[in-house]
């Protein structure tokens, strides 16, 4: 999981009316060599399901890097596990640039390093919401996509590039 919980930010590309996004993930400048949720997946006894599990992830100063939140969490054959209700914090330097994804169900392939989720996928951040019907998530190579009904709101650019427009714009 520390693959796919360590990237900064979400790059969002909207494709015509297709409605689909090529979301890339920025890993951190540091990756860390475990398979992480793989990782902790082969702890977890197949068919038991494990009720309100909490999976921080920390970065090689100690320093809390995120923190995966699962309703249920189930492993549910050798290969996958099955998370529903899950929230993931991705905490940056500042906490307005702190992403969170909200994910009604995610399943977790260990050998791929996949994350898929077919349900409605919410990923916030204090100046922007992406949201689309489907999600998936490849830690191996830190590329998702999300298809369906994709919608980006853009709250505040000015938060990206660091300079901030006067509400009202004077007049020439």
């Amino acid at each position: 999981m520390s693959n796919l919980v360590s990237y900064r930010s979400w790059r969002v590309v909207l494709s015509g009316l297709t409605a689909v996004a090529v979301t890339t993930l920025l890993l951190s400048e540091e990756k860390q060599k475990s398979d992480g949720m793989s990782d902790f997946g082969k702890m977890v006894p197949e068919g038991l399901i494990n009720r309100g599990v909490i999976i921080p992830s920390f970065d090689k100063e100690g320093k809390k890097s995120s923190e995966l939140r699962a309703e249920t969490l189930t492993r549910i054959d050798d290969d996958r596990l099955l998370a529903e209700k899950v929230t993931i914090d991705l905490y940056a330097e500042t906490p307005e640039k702190t992403l969170h994804v909200d994910l009604k169900s995610a399943v977790h392939h260990m050998t791929d390093q996949l994350l898929r989720s077919g349900e409605r996928s919410v990923i916030t951040r204090s100046d922007f919401e992406t949201s689309g019907d489907s999600l998936v998530f490849d830690a191996a190579t830190s590329i998702g996509s999300m298809k369906g009904r994709v919608r980006t709101l853009i709250f505040d650019t000015g938060t990206l590039s660091a300079k901030k427009e006067p509400a009202n714009p004077p007049k020439k």
